[in-house]
């Protein structure tokens, strides 16, 4: 949960939105960027009334529901997701996995958010960002795969999961590229549908569910 909360805090600073934390929930004090929550309950005593307070000002947006205790009448649920957590290793795999890189500069962030529809959304300013790695993997330059991890509040979160067509994200080694850079944390993130199956046949476990709802 923490890494979530930090990763609202950089990318919504990222995109010049302010934010507040008031009694477990975390909420936006501007439009949110595109495919994040205009709130976030961040503790599980956090209310339904809350959050509808924090987003009364927003005619369309979404509540991330990270203990799946909301009750939010007017919403529809968007997506029902599990949270994951990955033990630590106890010693670095060492080099990343073939293939796997950082994304380095726009140009390269543009090729990737391309494949990803996230433009606009992952800006390159988080490529400066401690904590933030863009990861893509390539054979013979084409694109295949990617994701981010981001290391925050001890732990390194992996997100913005994507493959080529016709592929499939390789969990395991994304978990190995995880302990690679940022070697002796744990690994967190979030995922349903076919890749929630992966993550957990990688190693991860199901700690509980997250989701999002929106009107």
């Amino acid at each position: 949960m923490d890494a979530s909360v930090c990763w609202y805090d950089e990318l919504f600073a990222v995109h010049g939105v302010g934010h507040r934390v008031v009694d477990g929930m975390w909420s936006a004090l501007g439009p949110p960027p595109p495919l994040h929550s205009a709130a976030k309950s961040v503790e599980p005593w956090a209310t339904s009334q809350r959050a509808l307070r924090d987003i009364a000002g927003f005619d369309h947006c979404s509540v991330a529901d990270s203990f799946g205790t909301l009750d939010l009448p007017g919403f529809e649920l968007l997506l029902e997701a599990r949270w994951l957590f990955l033990e630590p290793v106890p010693k670095s795999p060492g080099r990343h996995p073939a293939g796997w890189a950082p994304v380095r500069g726009a140009q390269e962030l543009a090729e990737w958010t391309a494949h990803h529809d996230t433009a606009g959304v992952l800006l390159p300013a988080l490529l400066d960002r401690p904590g933030f790695t863009v990861l893509g993997l390539r054979s013979h330059d084409q694109l295949l795969a990617g994701a981010v991890v981001h290391a925050c509040a001890g732990v390194v979160s992996i997100s913005n999961v994507w493959a080529a067509p016709g592929r499939h994200p390789d969990w395991h080694d994304l978990v190995r590229v995880s302990h690679a850079i940022h070697p002796g944390l744990p690994v967190t993130g979030w995922e349903h549908g076919e890749d929630l199956a992966q993550a957990l046949d990688a190693g991860f476990t199901d700690v509980g569910p997250h989701l999002v709802w929106c009107r």
